[in-house]
């Protein structure tokens, strides 16, 4: 007779062979062990089978857990997005700004951005690689993240000037972190200063600034 995939234990229950099934458990797990490597080595530390043996199972387990390295990497990444908002939110209560200082609470959190872009560089960069060569829309659970980042700067503006429209408000918040994105990227890595960090608020500062003064001059 062929061999059996179960056996029968001394209950009478049936018990399957080999390996124990992939438990939620086993889940967290190889999320655990793919995000650690993600850590540290960004989306080059992103094959299965670098994460199996981190994670102590085999290859063919992380990807009747995931689907696919790409799944696995969009699941990091919204962790990414949701630790970024986390970032931001804990520097504004730890800054004990009154919420009427508005420029120095958006300054607090251009601070935070940068912060966890060097804290968490490969992290960052890695869902910035994986975002630009992804075609069509991006996941739903992504926009949610980023209309949650874009509320925290709206919250910041709300009490100032020329932000009473939800509209505009939601305009400059936006434009507000394209453009801390845009210079966080572009100056940090090729900062000429002997104190980039400076130099990059600086230039936050003016735009900040700027956003201000134009609101103000709606009243």
């Amino acid at each position: 007779m062929a061999n059996s995939s179960s056996t029968q234990s001394d209950s009478g229950a049936t018990r399957p062979r080999g390996r124990p099934g992939l438990t939620p458990e086993t889940r967290e797990q190889a999320l655990k062990a793919a995000g650690d490597l993600l850590a540290e080595r960004g989306l080059q530390g992103m094959q299965a089978r670098t994460i199996a043996a981190r994670a102590g199972l085999s290859v063919g387990s992380i990807y009747k857990l995931f689907g696919d390295i790409d799944d696995l990497v969009r699941e990091l990444n919204l962790e990414t997005y949701r630790a970024l908002a986390v970032h931001h939110v804990s520097a504004l209560e730890a800054s004990g700004l009154a919420e009427d200082a508005v420029i120095d609470r958006l300054m607090v959190l251009a601070g935070a951005y940068i912060e966890f872009v060097i804290t968490q560089n490969a992290r960052w960069r890695a869902l910035l690689s994986f975002n630009r060569r992804q075609a069509g829309g991006a996941p739903r659970a992504y926009t949610e993240t980023e209309n949650d980042l874009f509320g925290i700067v709206e919250s910041v503006l709300e009490p100032a000037p020329g932000f009473s429209d939800p509209a505009y408000r939601a305009r400059a918040a936006r434009a507000l972190w394209a453009s801390v994105h845009g210079i966080v990227t572009v100056l940090l890595p090729n900062a000429t200063s002997d104190e980039p960090v400076a130099e990059t608020l600086d230039q936050i500062g003016m735009i900040v600034g700027a956003v201000i003064r134009d609101a103000g001059m709606r009243e």
